[in-house]
């Protein structure tokens, strides 16, 4: 089969509908998240945070000692200052607004946030590959891979939309 023709059928309507809709409920569901994440963090404080992380993953650690994941936690946790602190609340609150405000343009339909939406997550993504090259944070690398995809999903919607209503 030729590859030209499986490209096709992979990305036909039906394909890119689906996982546009269903990726910009999940970026939706994200960003409702991070605003409740982050007033919660500027309620609860560092201590608060670091401390429920610990408890978290104690028994896992007393189970599986060298578990990556259960270490990664707490270390992370163990080494959250108070500047850190604040940046992650005002970077949640910010990030998680912006996510939820993109996504319902979207699901509305409005195809000039379409560009908007594009411009903003890329913007995310920029500043999460430079926070990524600081922090090696495994998370933050998938948060970065996720939202490119879903850049790629919007373009793909965005340039059938306007295919369409030529």
């Amino acid at each position: 089969m030729d590859a030209q023709i499986i490209v096709r059928k992979i990305f036909n309507k039906k394909t890119i509908d689906k996982v546009f809709d269903i990726g910009i409920l999940i970026k939706f569901f994200f960003g409702f998240f991070e605003v409740l994440a982050g007033i919660l963090f500027a309620i609860s404080g560092r201590l608060t945070v670091s401390n429920l992380i610990i408890a978290l993953t104690q028994q896992e650690i007393s189970e599986d000692p060298n578990d990556f994941i259960a270490h990664y936690l707490t270390n992370a946790a163990n080494n959250f200052s108070e500047g850190s602190q604040i940046f992650a609340v005002a970077y949640l609150i910010f990030h998680g607004a912006v996510n939820v405000f993109l996504t319902v343009s979207l699901f509305k339909e409005k195809r000039q946030f379409y560009p908007y939406a594009i411009a903003g997550f890329g913007v995310f993504i920029f500043y999460q590959i430079y926070r990524y090259f600081h922090t090696h944070s495994l998370l933050l690398l998938f948060l970065t891979l996720f939202d490119v995809f879903i850049v790629l999903i919007i373009f793909l919607e965005y340039k059938r939309k306007t295919a369409k209503s030529r």
